[in-house]
């Protein structure tokens, strides 16, 4: 296999926050996929070394990460790398007791080799423990949630959503409301979604919370609040459901309320579909119909016919 190619490890690109559809980032397997397809990134994994070594890599000297001139300290990138590559090659650990001992090495590198300044780092690590969902694992990942970088702020929250264990993972519910409250855009859309995910259908702090998130006026708000009118879909909301069915899966919603073109309209309603299975609102339902049989993006309707055949194999079940 060939070895990594060499490109910058600190590169979530800043156009994130403009873009739409990568705002809509709703289960967790989505972060998954992106890590294993480089999307994420922007890196070709080299994983032809075993998980110790990249752990070894992971412990020599941190570099200085950013320099002059925004150059990039080899040391810090290789670090970087490793961390990445860690990431790709968890999903193949299988063993619990191994899965364990690489979680606990990477929260030991966490908390005593990793610089605040090294924020790519600490967003591949992450990630990393988030996948494993060892013990020892959420404290780290609540821990970082108090960074002062909004970057890493968002790994943490994507971390928690990469938990394999959602029961277990529901001890993170009152840090995500808190986040809602957050000054970044991002980290306020990433922990709307995780708590789609996370938060039960009684929980009033979690929805009023949202609803909130939901009820902010600034432009730059816009997809933390369609982020919360999913989660809040998911958790029985009335109003949430009227704006899933009438703006997030409806193209005609989309071209007048957000001017989105045809590709974006795209990403959105597979986004929003790909959380759908939940929603129990007849509105959506009725939305998710006219989806299958004609719009005009196969993909949107091979997407929703799915959910219509699980969803009539579950009621027959």
């Amino acid at each position: 296999m060939p070895p990594p190619q060499e490109q910058p490890a600190d590169v979530i690109p800043p156009s994130l926050g403009k873009q739409m559809a990568q705002l809509i980032i709703i289960p967790a397997v989505i972060v998954i996929v992106c890590i294993g397809l480089s999307v994420m990134f922007g890196l070709i994994a080299g994983t032809e070394t075993d998980i110790d070594t990249h752990l070894a890599r992971l412990r020599q000297s941190g570099g200085r990460g950013r320099m002059a001139f925004d150059l990039q300290d080899p040391r810090y990138k290789d670090r970087s790398l490793a961390a990445y590559n860690i990431a790709t090659m968890i999903p193949n650990v299988k063993d619990a007791k191994e899965r364990q001992r690489i979680s606990e090495e990477l929260v030991d590198v966490l908390s005593h080799q990793v610089a605040d300044s090294e924020e790519s780092l600490q967003v591949y690590l992450l990630l990393a423990v988030g996948q494993l969902g060892q013990k020892g694992g959420l404290k780290a990942l609540l821990a970082r949630m108090e960074s002062r970088s909004p970057r890493v702020r968002q790994g943490a929250v994507g971390g928690i959503l990469s938990w394999p264990d959602r029961q277990a993972a529901r001890v993170t519910v009152p840090a995500l409301i808190e986040a809602l409250n957050d000054a970044d855009a991002l980290v306020v859309a990433e922990a709307s979604a995780a708590l789609g995910e996370l938060a039960e259908t009684n929980d009033e702090s979690a929805t009023a919370a949202l609803r909130d998130v939901l009820e902010r006026g600034s432009s730059d708000m816009r997809d933390a609040a369609w982020n919360a009118a999913l989660a809040l879909a998911r958790l029985g909301d009335e109003k949430a459901a009227r704006i899933v069915a009438g703006v997030l899966l409806d193209r005609d919603a989309l071209v007048e309320v957000a001017q989105l073109k045809r590709g974006m309209q795209d990403r959105v309603i597979l986004s929003a579909l790909s959380v759908a299975d939940d929603m129990t609102d007849p509105k959506i339902w009725d939305k998710i119909r006219r989806l299958a049989a004609d719009d005009p993006n196969l993909r949107v309707r091979s997407q929703a016919l799915n959910l219509l055949a699980r969803r009539d194999k579950d009621a027959s079940g």
